[in-house]
């Protein structure tokens, strides 16, 4: 007895702490992983609809063809084969837009939204009508237990987007029971289904984002550098195809751009390793900082060196930018290490910038962009090799 008791307390514990994380969640909802996570969500959702609706048209038909075999001079038979015909309909209808938005392979996320909310609304009405039926005719509960469990199983909603449909449904069903004299017994017992249902969406949901939330932040862990907080190699190459396709697809150039500090070692020696973090650290903001557009990436690539790729309209705007960059980093006035080079750390830049196809591997451009720091480096660093053309500022600039 003690053993089950003690199992009872900690699957309990585990619905409390799950309950408790969902309400964390809910709080920190303007938080980007939690959106993230949180569309995610909608788009399953999205496709969990549809067994949830096949199953309440399954119920349906069974209730209709009871109905026409057993009960063909009742008075609700004409009504009930309507609001059968119209919840036929309707989902028809859903599942339609379900499958030919998940055809063009970009859902938006509006109206994925749209169907969820078209979704609760034909639960909600078709619960209400043919449930009221079932209920005066027959005094059971087989259809309304039916729609609640379809509603928690498949889709994972929001608490405050599932409570409302619990109620509505669980008030209109009460008023059918009353209405038709169930048994009190009956009525308890549509009551703790109702709260199981309840219960069972909250942990559901509390459940999912617990587990994805969790999943989320490590995915960032292992693509982002905790260093300077850019991408790693990881995160680049991940979403660097996606910048090559939509360079390819509006016919824009990509600059792909190498950076490396200046004579780092010996910052390194002359500072210590703590202020050649501390470096790195600033360097990476300044690349932050001048490229942070939406079709901007910018890792860590290794040791002192990072890679930018970004999308340009031609060379000069691309080399404008680069200058722009060096010129941030050394105006940082972070001192030198025993170099003769410059009194501030300074970057010298390899890169490329050039229109890019399909099925482009942006390895290729990474080459060509580290052979262009080679040859940057070879003239005397401080200075930009682009396409094999050499920018360096005016001490004005």
């Amino acid at each position: 007895m003690s053993l089950v008791m003690r199992e009872l307390s900690l699957f309990l514990k585990d619905v409390k702490r799950k309950i408790n994380l969902s309400a964390e969640a809910n709080a920190n909802r303007t938080d980007p992983v939690y959106v993230r996570v949180d569309e995610k969500r909608i788009n399953e959702n999205y496709k969990r609809i549809i067994p949830a609706s096949l199953s309440m048209v399954f119920v349906e038909i069974c209730g209709t063809l009871y109905n026409l075999t057993n009960r063909i001079d009742s008075v609700f038979l004409y009504l009930y084969i309507g609001c059968f015909a119209v919840l036929l309909v309707t989902t028809i209808v859903t599942l339609c837009l379900i499958e030919k938005t998940l055809r063009a392979g970009t859902v938006n996320l509006r109206v994925q939204k749209r169907v969820t909310g078209f979704f609760w609304i034909v639960c909600t009405v078709s619960l209400i009508s043919c449930s009221f039926f079932e209920a005066v005719d027959t005094g059971t509960l087989f259809q309304y237990l039916i729609y609640l469990i379809s509603f928690t199983l498949w889709p994972t909603f929001k608490p405050n987007f599932a409570v409302p449909y619990y109620l509505v449904a669980f008030t209109a069903q009460l008023g059918y029971m009353v209405y038709a004299y169930t048994p009190f017994i009956s009525i308890i017992f549509m009551f703790g289904m109702t709260v199981f249902c309840v219960v069972g969406n909250y942990i559901k949901f509390a459940a999912y984002m617990d587990k994805n939330l969790a999943i989320e932040k490590l995915e960032l862990l292992a693509e982002y550098d905790t260093l300077t907080e850019l991408f790693n190699r990881r995160g680049m190459r991940k979403r660097s195809g996606l910048l090559m396709d939509y360079s390819a697809r509006v016919h824009s150039p990509v600059t792909v751009a190498m950076v490396d500090v200046d004579f780092f070692k010996s910052y390194n020696d002359t500072y210590g390793h703590k202020a050649g973090d501390r470096c790195l650290q600033l360097v990476a903001g300044c690349i932050r900082q001048n490229f942070r557009r939406r079709t901007d990436l910018s890792c860590r690539y290794g040791g002192e060196e990072f890679l930018i790729v970004f999308v340009s309209q031609a060379q000069k705007e691309a080399a404008d930018s680069l200058l722009h960059l060096q010129k941030d980093i050394e105006r940082m006035g972070l001192h030198a290490g025993d170099t003769s080079l410059s009194p501030y750390v300074t970057v010298s830049i390899g890169a490329v910038c050039t229109t890019v196809n399909l099925d482009d591997d942006i390895g290729t451009y990474i080459q060509k962009a580290d052979e262009n720091l080679y040859h940057a480096k070879q003239e005397g660093r401080n200075r930009i090799c682009l396409n094999g053309e050499f920018y360096r500022r005016t001490p004005e600039g």
